[in-house]
């Protein structure tokens, strides 16, 4: 019974919670789940010169994340600040600018609700409705006189 035992998968839940029946396997089987994928030697090479860093740097080695890209705590942890490039330049005016646009927008924001908090309703003049009732039908059918055409 040895042999046998060896030789069968266990049963095994599906996500939708059945079962999937006890399977014979040869000995030595390996799940495709459990197999890493194919990397071909091109992309294996290009992962170790990553690994080494800079040919002739004799400094810290940064850790190098699932990215390929030093990790953030990497960063903060190196002393010297990096010169920026162009594009991150441009990128920094325009995040100053943008605040710097919020910030005005709030500022008249305040402005124009203090006015009209100033402002009073002066309700001593009856709004006619009448004459509005009559202007407004006037729109309408000059309205459907274009749609006719």
């Amino acid at each position: 019974k040895q042999w046998y035992q060896r030789r069968v998968r266990a049963p095994t839940q599906r996500p939708d919670g059945t079962w999937r029946a006890a399977k014979y396997v040869k000995e030595g089987y390996i799940p495709q789940d459990e197999i890493d994928s194919y990397r071909s030697k091109g992309k294996k090479f290009a992962d170790d010169a990553k690994a080494m860093g800079v040919v002739g740097y004799n400094g810290p080695k940064p850790v190098i994340s699932s990215q390929g890209r030093p990790t953030n705590a990497d960063i903060e942890a190196g002393s010297k600040p990096t010169k920026m490039t162009k594009n991150q330049k441009k990128r920094q005016k325009k995040k100053e600018k943008k605040n710097a646009d919020e910030f005005e927008i709030e500022e008249v924001t305040e402005h124009v609700t203090e006015k009209v908090a100033e402002l009073k309703v002066d309700e001593s003049k009856p709004v006619d409705v009448e004459k509005k009732k009559k202007a407004l039908l006037k729109k309408l059918r000059a309205i459907n006189d274009l749609q006719a055409k």
